[in-house]
């Protein structure tokens, strides 16, 4: 048994694990869909599609945030 250990390889070096961006930017961004026919119903919609950018603009700002090595 001495003489096989002179053979052995050294261990492989640890790889470097590299964390993952948050969860909740691999959520989907929320499509509004037009309901109604009224212009208050245009101004709902308009509100809706508003509030699913901004969502899925902080998902991008967040992913480039971590990609540029920023803390969270």
């Amino acid at each position: 048994m001495l003489f096989l250990s002179s053979c052995a390889q050294p261990p492989p070096p640890p790889s470097v694990l590299q964390p993952l961006p948050p969860e909740t930017v691999f959520t989907r961004c929320e499509k509004p869909l037009l309901s109604g026919n009224t212009w208050g119903d245009a101004v709902s919609y308009t509100l809706a599609l508003q509030m699913a950018l901004q969502t899925c603009a902080g998902q991008v700002e967040m992913l480039n945030a971590w990609r540029s090595g920023l803390t969270l």
